[in-house]
């Protein structure tokens, strides 16, 4: 199978950098090579193997593919698509910060790839992207900011990030998510006794 995966690893032109990974890595990347795109290049090749790795929940392991990924040249859709992968592994492995800076690099990027992303998607923005909705993930689960991320929901509309008909209704996802944090807070304090 080693062999399999170097072969596979050449083909994607990542032939010197599977050779630098110690034994245990290579063991690893050995599970994921055979769903490396074919023809797709090094970059392509990497990120079909972090999200194999990310829907086996081997987070960390998508991580240092993804990361792989983005240190090489090439197409910024690439990139965009690799920091999606990142940014899921980082927030399973809870580096929140660093996945909220992810997040927010991809949002950077966003809007010279809006129009090729709706290509992609039948003219319409993907309704699962983690650098739109984990970034509202971690402003509200993580540091409780319902104004910022109200203000966040109304920069993804601005920015062609989110079609217009959803703001409505996560709008009142946010309140109905900030009364609900609010209610269980008064439930569960504890009145001490005499």
């Amino acid at each position: 199978m080693d062999a399999d995966a170097a072969r596979t690893m050449a083909d994607a032109g990542l032939e010197e950098w599977y050779q630098s990974l110690d034994e245990q890595s290579k063991r690893i990347l050995s599970r994921y090579a055979g769903r490396a795109s074919a023809g797709s290049g090094p970059k392509g090749a990497l990120l079909s193997m972090a999200k194999s790795a990310n829907d086996e929940e081997n987070h960390d392991f998508a991580l240092k593919l993804a990361q792989k990924g983005l240190e090489l040249p090439g197409d910024e859709m690439d990139d965009l698509f690799l920091d999606e992968e990142r940014i899921t592994a980082l927030v399973e492995r809870s580096r929140h910060e660093e996945a909220k800076e992810a997040c927010l690099r991809s949002l950077e990027r966003f809007p010279r790839l809006a129009e090729r992303l709706k290509e992609m998607n039948q003219g319409r923005i993907p309704q699962k992207l983690a650098c739109r909705n984990r970034l509202i993930d971690i402003v509200v689960g993580i540091e409780g900011d319902y104004e910022s991320a109200k203000g966040l929901l109304h920069d993804f509309v601005d920015k062609g990030i989110m079609d217009p008909s959803e703001l409505e209704l996560r709008l009142n996802s946010l309140q109905v998510h900030r009364l609900q944090r609010s209610l269980d807070a008064i439930y569960t304090v504890r009145f001490k006794e005499d």
